[in-house]
């Protein structure tokens, strides 16, 4: 039965071609076809074989199949192991990749592999006995994980990689009702891509957030709330790193990075001011009490004190980072704080407005861009495919080459190097348009890090005792305006007017709070925007922790 692993709804056909066909009668044509017994074409250019001897292989077969008495036809087993033009292996190579193929799944079993070099590629002609040295019959069936068919190719491809054979990477593509196999291709390099880079990041970061950053260097949007979830340019949706591996959740990434023991901090370079003190203490204390604690441990590990001390060091490089943001913009009050809050808000707002206003044309470019090198990267899978094609007129192309045919006939191009001129062509429209996302990433990191101290700064504030924490979700930004958060208040149909002063967010747990003076009035309204009375601080906060106690006894009784 020859092996066809490129059906549409299964793409990824495995490299090299491998089939596999059961052979009736006598063992004696299939033996003396493989070892070129009559001298017709079939130039044998090394043979090997295991549990047998090569020249007595038709006599070893049939002696075996007589000690266990083996009823049926089905005598032997022929399998062709051919390999690309494009693979720079000798005869002897392959010959080797063939026997330990037969060692790994066939280890039982009489095994003659003859490699030929005819028809202008190298290729294994293995016959096996279809009954073992045990009298085992071989388990030809495609549930067999080993001695069936799909056992074949994943050890052929294990096997054929280690000598620097080509293997199409696997991929799984389902028939849709628009049979969008691009969308699914693109879908499946991505989380590739993903995954080399974290992988390569992991071990160059002594912490979360530091790959996080290195992350949006490399051009991925970050999105931080109950899952850490990254975006590249090309991307529809944001993809959340612990569904492309469990290893890159939170938690666990919090753990490995828990017991790295090479840790040296990075000291504080800020001057100690009346504004930033309090900062500036914390962030000393927390440096001292690190590096005495590193070296009371003298090297060794102690599980809870690595939970402790990665917690530190995070905290550490939070109030570093805060106090240079300070330093950098000369913040020396809360008023300068909230200005430069404005004034990031203000850029953010600006580069979006870039951003929205060309979308279309970027997107084109953008889009344009990754065909081309996808082209590229699909061109070298697609000149194995067809080599396969060429040797073996039963070879199915998988859906890759499908992919492949459309970007060309889409792009309009025909080589490589046409491709390649898409992407140099597009070179300086890309630059600025990763520069332009980037710097919105930059802006709103240092727009989290000045609201974390603004949080700080009114949480200890005398003024502010009264607090409503609300998500992002809960912003009617269509009534907002540059002073004012137009919020929905939690667990209520009613809205308020907050001065975007008074608000801060807390990017790690990602919610905002409203701070509210006890006594000042404060205007409420409809879900139609209509004045409906006032409320002062206190009683505000009175009102929608009673909202949300309603809501809890409601729910407590299903």
């Amino acid at each position: 039965m020859a092996r066809n692993k490129s059906k549409k709804t299964n793409g990824g056909t495995i490299m090299p071609y491998t089939k596999r066909m059961p052979h009736y009668g006598s063992p004696k044509e299939l033996i003396s076809y493989i070892l070129d017994k009559k001298h017709d074409g079939e130039k044998v250019a090394a043979k090997s074989s295991i549990n047998c001897k090569e020249d007595f292989a038709l006599l070893d077969f049939i002696t075996t199949q007589k000690d266990f008495e083996m009823k049926g036809n089905r005598v032997a087993y022929h399998i062709i192991q051919s390999f690309s033009p494009n693979d720079n292996i000798t005869p002897e190579q392959a010959n080797e990749i063939g026997k330990r193929l037969c060692k790994e799944l066939y280890p039982d079993f009489q095994c003659l592999i003859c490699t030929h070099v005819d028809k202008g590629h190298i290729h294994n002609h293995i016959a096996i006995n279809s009954i073992s040295l045990k009298g085992k019959k071989l388990d030809d069936r495609l549930a067999n994980p080993k001695e069936g068919l799909y056992g074949l190719s994943d050890a052929s491809d294990k096997i054929a990689s280690e000598y620097g054979c080509y293997i199409l990477p696997k991929r799984t593509f389902s028939k849709t009702k628009n049979e969008n196999y691009y969308h699914q291709y693109k879908e499946q390099s991505w989380k590739q891509k993903i995954k080399e880079d974290v992988e390569d990041l992991i071990i160059k970061c002594s912490n979360i957030d530091e790959m996080l950053e290195e992350l949006s260097i490399l051009g991925y949007e970050i999105k931080r709330g109950k899952h850490i979830a990254v975006k590249i340019t090309g991307m529809q949706k944001y993809a959340r790193l612990s569904t492309i591996d469990e290893r890159y959740s939170e938690q666990n990434l919090n753990n490995y990075y828990k017991y790295q023991n090479n840790i040296i901090l990075a000291g504080i370079r800020v001057s100690q001011n009346k504004f930033n003190s309090e900062l500036f203490n914390k962030a000393k204390e927390s440096k001292i009490a690190l590096e005495k604690s590193m070296l009371s441990t003298e090297g060794k590990i102690y599980n809870e004190y690595q939970k402790t001390r990665y917690q530190e060091v995070k905290r550490y490089y939070q109030l570093k980072q805060q106090l240079e943001y300070l330093d950098k913009y000369n913040i020396k009050s809360f008023d300068d704080i909230e200005s430069q809050i404005n004034n990031k808000r203000t850029e953010i707002k600006s580069l979006n407005k870039i951003l929205k206003k060309n979308k279309k044309d970027f997107d084109e470019i953008i889009e344009k861009t990754n065909k081309a090198q996808d082209y590229i990267k699909l061109f070298k899978e697609y000149q194995y495919m067809t080599s396969y094609k060429e040797m073996h007129p039963d070879y199915v192309l998988p859906v890759e080459a499908e992919i492949f045919l459309n970007l060309q006939k889409e792009l309009n191009i025909n080589s490589v190097n046409e491709a390649k001129q898409i992407i140099i062509d597009s070179k300086s429209d890309r630059i600025e348009i990763n520069k332009i996302k980037q710097e919105v990433l930059n802006l709103q990191s240092e727009l989290n890090h000045l609201d974390t101290i603004k949080e700080e700064k009114l949480s200890s504030s005398n003024l502010f005792i009264h607090n409503i924490k609300f998500g992002g979700n809960h912003i009617d930004y269509k009534n907002s305006n540059d002073e004012c958060f137009c919020v929905n208040l939690p667990y209520t149909k009613e809205k308020i007017y907050i001065p975007k002063k008074y608000t801060a967010f807390n990017e790690k747990y990602q919610y905002y709070t409203m701070y509210l003076v006890d006594d000042k009035e404060y205007k409420i309204y409809d879900k139609d925007n209509k004045l409906i009375g006032n409320i002062t601080g206190t009683e505000l906060e009175k009102y929608v922790l009673d909202k949300k106690k309603e809501i809890d006894k409601l729910y407590s009784q299903f």
